[in-house]
């Protein structure tokens, strides 16, 4: 009998109001249930934290942890990385949305040990979609995915939460979210396993739903913020030179 992996899923939690309850239902919802859930309360000043306690209490699969103060979002999956069980780890916003065979996609498509990430369609706004259709895994080279990191509205993107990792790659090239980043720091660490990476599928159907919230940081972001960005950026097309197959 094949035991089935367990996924890790990633959610940091500030300030998500009422979106965070949907999210989790949407995860709830979800036709692969072997999951854990690592949900990191940010030291949110709403009622987040009480949604986190109320789940956690009716749902042993939710381990909860909480910060006495805000350390912001690489710090929050920085220890979903060191306290994960799983096998593979996807990385959700709180308040965005998974369609019900999400995550049984992410773990078909590594089913195969020699495929060392995939990535998932999504929505977001206009964007999403892409030049590719179809509910099937198409197998992307190393290079197309880098390219794509740096590429806003990409198909595959630099972003964290379309992508299923495995935690053992993680962990042997200690790859880790640069925690003094407030932008981009997805894009770092998307690179980094990217490089470390050789075999990736892609499954273009949009199976995750990017929801666009007034006061997250991509609204809100400082001008040092987007300074220390575009920084990352031009470090990601220095190392996309470089790229070894």
């Amino acid at each position: 009998m094949t035991t089935l992996p367990l996924v890790t899923i990633s959610i940091p939690a500030y300030n998500l109001g009422a979106y965070l309850e949907k999210t989790l239902q949407s995860i709830f919802k979800q036709t692969y249930q072997n999951f854990e859930i690592i949900l990191v309360d940010d030291a949110s000043t709403d009622r987040t934290a009480d949604t986190i306690r109320e789940f956690a209490s009716r749902e042993n699969r939710i381990r909860p942890h909480y910060y006495d103060k805000h350390q912001g979002v690489s710090k929050a999956r920085n220890y979903a990385i060191d306290n994960a069980k799983g096998e593979v780890i996807v990385f959700v916003d709180g308040d965005d949305l998974l369609a019900a065979n999400y995550l049984e996609v992410i773990v078909d498509g590594l089913k195969d040990p020699s495929v060392d990430m995939d990535a998932v369609g999504y929505s977001w706004g206009w964007r999403g979609g892409g030049i590719r259709s179809g509910n099937h895994f198409v197998s992307i080279p190393k290079q197309e995915a880098f390219d794509s990191i740096n590429n806003r509205g990409a198909e595959i993107g630099g972003y964290t939460w379309n992508k299923g990792f495995r935690l053992s790659v993680i962990r042997d090239h200690q790859i880790r979210f640069d925690e003094t980043l407030d932008l981009a720091e997805d894009l770092l660490f998307t690179a980094d396993y990217i490089a470390a990476s050789h075999k990736i599928l892609y499954f273009p159907a949009p199976l995750y739903t990017k929801v666009s919230r007034g006061n997250s940081i991509i609204h809100s972001a400082t001008w040092e913020m987007r300074r220390k960005e575009q920084v990352v950026r031009r470090h990601i097309d220095d190392m996309g030179e470089r790229l070894q197959p």
